[in-house]
Order: C-alpha cells, then sequence, then structure tokens
C-alpha cells in the first residue's frame, strides 16, 4: 500500500512527515512508484509526501 499526500511549501512540514514515518521530497522532485510507469510529485509551491506500507517496499 502506498500513502502519499502533499502540503504547501511555505507551511513547512517537513519534519513533521519525517517523524511520521515518510519520506519527504524537494519541491518539485518526484519518485517513480515501481509497479507501473508512473511518477507521483508535485508542482511549484508543494511538496511531496510518500511511505510505502506492506510486503513490497
Amino acid at each position: 500500500m502506498l500513502l502519499f499526500g502533499e502540503f504547501e511549501t511555505g507551511r513547512d512540514l517537513g519534519a513533521y512527515s519525517t517523524r511520521q514515518r515518510f519520506t519527504v521530497l524537494r519541491p518539485r522532485q518526484s519518485t517513480d512508484i515501481g509497479t507501473v510507469p508512473v511518477q507521483l510529485g508535485t508542482g511549484p509551491g508543494e511538496t511531496f509526501f510518500y511511505r510505502w506500507r506492506g510486503r513490497f517496499r
């Protein structure tokens, strides 16, 4: 299972998300989810975070 979301970069929620065991990407960075040819990420001014749960990662 993939849990993900985004927040406005100016809100500076990266430290909180990291403490909750999410991976926080830099603004405008994306990640390959590996199971299908799709990348997830955000646009300008937003920060993306994600966490894999289960047996896949």
